[in-house]
């Protein structure tokens, strides 16, 4: 299906089109790839990447997801507020001491790796009668970004939490920090202490329901650390760029597309942009598209001249302002009005995958579509 994108913004000057049916799609091929038993956590921070949070996760509710992951207390609380009360909630990272007892009100499931934190959640259970409330134990592995360590470390907790009477460890998670590398040692060394992490509450009877350590990229290839559940954050929105179709095919499904507002020549030796940003080699014909990066545009990406498709051809970034960017369209056809897409499908579907651009970055596409902002409408399929 064709979307003309410009026909369904209201005053918004670009659009990202969410193809709602890809996702899905790219969801139940996720679940297909894991056993009955493994459990598909979706991982829908930062509003879903930017493909909006709420119509998101609605989606996945009626897909049949049990637990969405996310960064923020305010995401939770976003879902909740939308009637979202079934869904199982975890925030990943870390969450400031002061919104914990909203965590507790709303139902959201944090991660610990302090027997401070075990304690304080348990005081604001009890204050607000609250029973069996889910705290995911972090596990650190070798990101060392949060977490406990295997032994005295995560002792501690265990500790700590034999005095809790209105916590349930709901969970036990770690990170890998190589998942998208295929066999990578340091994964199988992280699964190793996770291991450990596991035997040792295990040993205490702690043996919590989710229990998982694979992310989008390791949940393609990892099979023996699948556990209990995975982690599906970029594999819901796109391929591994590393090694597409492991684990299943999987397609894009935001496309970012805005318009030619004006096109004008200039001569050989005349420059563009603030502070000369690029210099003229021959004549060349230069297109204004009408989104700078206070849409979401990384401006690195104008600086490395990297592809953009207007209409069905590829041009080049020149440079880029705050609303406005350059484009050279000396070599193709060209009009004002003319859509462009800056990544994904175009309304015609000419495709510049974002995982393409990614890699002039050395990053991956979900970096783009979590840039966004509130100037660039959303559509969905």
């Amino acid at each position: 299906m064709h979307v003309t994108w410009h026909e369904q913004t209201k005053l918004l000057q670009s659009a990202v089109i969410v193809n709602l049916n890809k996702f899905s799609s790219n969801y139940h091929q996720i679940c297909r790839h894991l056993p009955p038993s493994v459990e598909c956590i979706s991982v829908l921070k930062y509003n879903a990447y930017g493909a909006g949070l709420l119509p998101v996760a609605k989606l996945l509710y009626t897909e049949g997801a049990k637990t969405i992951a996310l960064a923020q207390i305010s995401e939770a609380i976003a879902l909740r507020n939308a009637g979202l009360y079934s869904l199982d909630l975890l925030i990943l990272g870390g969450v400031p001491r002061n919104l914990f007892p909203y965590a507790v009100q709303y139902r959201i499931g944090l991660s610990v790796y302090h027997p401070s934190t075990v304690l304080q959640l348990e005081k604001l259970c009890a204050e607000q009668k609250v029973q069996n409330f889910p705290i995911h134990i972090k596990i650190e592995t070798g990101l060392n970004r949060t977490g406990v360590k295997t032994g005295e470390q995560l002792e501690k907790i265990i500790k700590a939490l034999q005095s809790c009477t209105h916590l349930t460890v709901a969970g036990i998670f770690s990170h890998f920090s190589e998942g998208e590398l295929i066999n990578s040692p340091v994964s199988h060394r992280q699964y190793q202490l996770f291991c450990q992490a596991i035997k040792q509450l295990a040993n205490t009877g702690i043996r919590p329901k989710l229990v998982h350590i694979c992310n989008s990229g390791a949940s393609e290839w990892y099979k023996d650390a699948f556990l209990t559940a995975v982690r599906a954050g970029r594999r819901l929105y796109m391929d591994n760029q590393q090694n597409p179709g492991i684990g299943g095919a999987i397609e894009e499904v935001c496309s970012w597309r805005a318009s030619v507002t004006h096109l004008h020549w200039v001569n050989c030796g005349e420059v563009i942009g603030y502070a000369g940003a690029w210099r003229a080699r021959r004549r060349s014909r230069i297109a204004i598209i009408c989104v700078g990066y206070g849409d979401g545009l990384y401006p690195p990406m104008a600086d490395l001249h990297a592809p953009i498709l207007v209409g069905e051809n590829r041009a080049t970034f020149l440079s880029s302002c705050m609303d406005q960017s350059f484009v050279d369209v000396t070599d193709i056809p060209c009009e004002v009005g003319q859509e462009v897409t800056l990544f994904g499908e175009s309304s015609h579907g000419s495709c510049l995958p974002a995982q393409e651009l990614a890699q002039l970055i050395g990053n991956e596409g979900v970096f783009f579509t979590s840039l966004l902002t509130d100037r660039v409408e959303r559509v969905y399929l």
